[in-house]
């Protein structure tokens, strides 16, 4: 009796143990559609997150989430004090610090502008922009041509904003001539302020195709797993719940 009452303790034990093993820190920073919520609290929802709850359940993982700058996400992403980040793209920095999956989906970057101003705006070379004033989000890639550009400030001047949200007001306030943002990110503010729908157009000429992926730190448990966390990426495209996930924002 002794030893049967041993054995169930221990195996209690182990599997709360394990419990403890499953859950897994999602952070990232506010980004409608992807990422909803305010900062210092956990994730309201978003297509990132609903995405991430979804195959980390299915893999056997319990998420939990918290908002911070994209920064201070990306630090703890690095210092392995949360599990996962995404959407991002992959470069060679993050590499040194984070385990990538494949890609979850394509979204292309392009450059939005008042239309009353600059319609019908074309480019064929990046330089042919740098005439103007433009608005971004510090810290996000657009590729890398763009983001040498802006390292090397070639345009006439860039103003950071906090959000997409600010760009936009910015551009209607006459404070920067363009915006490079996601297309979807945009599409979404301007759902959600139907008064700018006809104020802002976009170049057909992409930017970037960014290729969003989701990364994870080097010291979390689910890296031993990647194959898996691949394939379930593979089947959540195939079988629709990407798609129907996308619908929901």
């Amino acid at each position: 009796m002794t030893i049967l009452l041993g054995w169930w303790l221990s195996c209690i034990s182990s599997a709360n143990a394990q419990a403890e093993k499953e859950k897994l820190l999602f952070v990232s920073d506010p980004w409608p559609p992807y990422i909803t919520g305010d900062l210092g609290r956990p994730a309201k929802g978003g297509v990132a997150v609903d995405f991430a709850q979804e195959l980390l359940q299915r893999l056997g993982y319990e998420m939990r989430s918290m908002l911070y700058p994209w920064k201070h996400s990306l630090n703890m992403i690095k210092t392995n004090t949360a599990d996962l980040i995404f959407p991002l793209i992959q470069n060679s920095e993050r590499e040194q610090f984070m385990v990538f999956s494949q890609t979850v989906f394509v979204s292309h970057d392009r450059i939005w502008f008042v239309k009353k101003k600059l319609e019908p705006l074309k480019w064929r070379r990046l330089s042919d922009l740098y005439q103007y004033r433009l608005g971004k989000i510090k810290g996000y890639s657009h590729g890398p041509e763009m983001d040498k550009a802006v390292e090397e400030n070639k345009f006439t001047e860039i103003i950071y904003g906090e959000n997409h949200l600010i760009n936009l007001t910015r551009l209607l306030d006459d404070e920067v001539d363009l915006v490079i943002a996601d297309e979807q990110v945009i599409q979404m503010i301007i759902k959600h302020n139907p008064d700018w729908r006809d104020l802002f157009g976009f170049t057909r000429r992409a930017i970037n195709k960014s290729q969003y992926k989701m990364g994870f730190a080097k010291g979390s448990p689910v890296t031993s797993r990647m194959d898996e966390v691949n394939q379930e990426i593979k089947r959540m495209r195939s079988d629709g719940s990407l798609r129907r996930i996308f619908s929901n924002y």
